[in-house]
């Protein structure tokens, strides 16, 4: 029985997520024995990619000693156990999961490395997307997503109101020093126990009468959890009559807030532009946008005389430009040996893991491969902004503790009747 079926109409043609689901049976085989659990291990799965570093960071205080393999482990484990209920006897998928992740390998090769964090950008879209696209009915989606966003704004709260108990379990710089992704020397008195972006050094953006203090709920750091926020508004959006989702709209905005995160909440206003008229535009011109913005970056870091720059939007835009000009040649392509700190510039990074043919293909996947439906474009489109906007100061659209959710929701959208996401059911 095939999944896609024939294009719905002129949008049936558009850019879907990843493309690696198409083929596939909505309804999941009677034969399968994953299906009686396959919605409640989806919810359990992107609960366990949202928490695992939450929870290590409450093992390392707590006396258990933690470490980079460590978490390289739980990664490891939870990708492993999703593969398990993403991927079936569909052909597509197993073959560009394993022609991405040779690419990735090559490039190891390539550079003489053991970081295999460029194959993990590779599997974390793919095994996810597919999870989200065997999800039986969309209603078990919302409630998944619906509970992610429980957990980060109850265990924000906790954060905030009982900051002197939340940080007698949750020392987040210690277990940043212990899993190696810190340097004690990188300890701010001004932050504490929180993480370096932990407390806002000038005045709070988003209601000031809170206090410096960003949360970061089960992110450990502020800045993903404004991410997180603006995630869960693109669904909410996506979910027209959704139960609940006047729940998730408030849980995205108690998510920005406490976590102050002006770039989530100007990412917010993109994502509803473009799911109101920007998925109107030719699938091309979203196919060339992110490399339209790393030109203009090499432009701006060419052509800028500063070499100071303020943390705000124009400082930020600064820094990525020059973090993406200071690349050789082989880092571009994905083949540079020296590993450097590139968390700031997500298009930097890009480039250093899987170099600019990597980038080609797994965008053009992204964008190009048809959609199922519309709707599943408009979601798209609001996940592609998300994504090229984020990439300009942030490398965690890669993070698992959010790219979980994002693909599993593109997968579920793509795999959803050729109804409207907002149709009664």
């Amino acid at each position: 029985m095939s999944r896609a079926g024939p294009a719905a109409g002129k949008e049936g043609g558009m850019g879907g997520g990843m493309g690696i689901g198409i083929g596939a049976a909505r309804a999941l085989p009677a034969a399968d024995w994953r299906a009686p659990y396959q919605a409640r291990a989806a919810s359990l799965l992107l609960v366990a990619a949202l928490v695992f570093n939450a929870a290590l960071c409450f093992l390392n205080t707590a006396g258990f000693p933690v470490s980079g393999g460590t978490v390289i482990g739980a990664e490891v484990a939870i990708i492993a156990l999703t593969l398990g209920f993403a991927l079936d006897e569909r052909a597509g998928p197993w073959l560009i999961l394993a022609g991405l992740v040779s690419y990735g390998l090559l490039l190891l090769a390539l550079r003489g490395s053991t970081d295999v964090k460029g194959v993990r950008d590779f599997l974390i879209p793919v095994v996810f997307y597919n999870l989200g696209m065997r999800n039986p009915d969309l209603r078990d989606a919302d409630r998944a997503v619906l509970t992610c966003g429980v957990i980060v704004v109850a265990m924000g709260l906790f954060e905030y109101c009982l900051f002197d108990t939340y940080q007698q379990y949750f020392n987040i710089v210690r277990y940043y020093v212990a899993r190696g992704s810190m340097s004690a020397s990188e300890i701010n008195e001004l932050t504490g126990s929180l993480f370096t972006s932990g407390i806002r050094p000038d005045s709070r953006t988003i209601l000031p009468f809170l206090g410096p203090h960003r949360v970061s709920s089960v992110f450990l750091e502020p800045v993903s959890a404004g991410n997180f926020g603006a995630v869960l508004f693109a669904w909410a959006l996506y979910r027209r009559t959704m139960r609940g989702r006047a729940w998730l709209f408030l849980c995205a905005a108690l998510t920005v807030i406490l976590a102050d995160a002006r770039f989530g909440a100007y990412v917010c206003v993109a994502i509803a532009g473009a799911m109101a008229v920007g998925y109107r535009l030719p699938r091309l011109l979203w196919f060339a946008l992110p490399f339209i913005i790393l030109l203009a970056l090499a432009v701006y870091g060419f052509e800028s005389m500063q070499v100071s720059w303020q943390n705000d939007i124009a400082g930020r835009l600064l820094w990525a430009a020059l973090l993406i000009t200071s690349l050789p040649p082989e880092g571009v392509f994905g083949i540079m040996p020296d590993k450097l700190f590139l968390s700031d510039s997500g298009y930097a990074y890009a480039l250093t893991q899987v170099g600019v043919p990597g980038a080609l293909v797994a965008w053009g996947l992204f964008v190009l491969m048809p959609a199922r439906n519309r709707h599943a474009w408009r979601l798209r489109c609001a996940m592609a902004i998300y994504t090229c906007l984020l990439l300009v100061i942030s490398d965690s659209p890669f993070s698992i503790k959010t790219a979980a959710v994002v693909w599993f929701m593109l997968g579920a959208a793509d795999g959803a009747p050729e109804e409207s996401p907002g149709a009664p059911r």
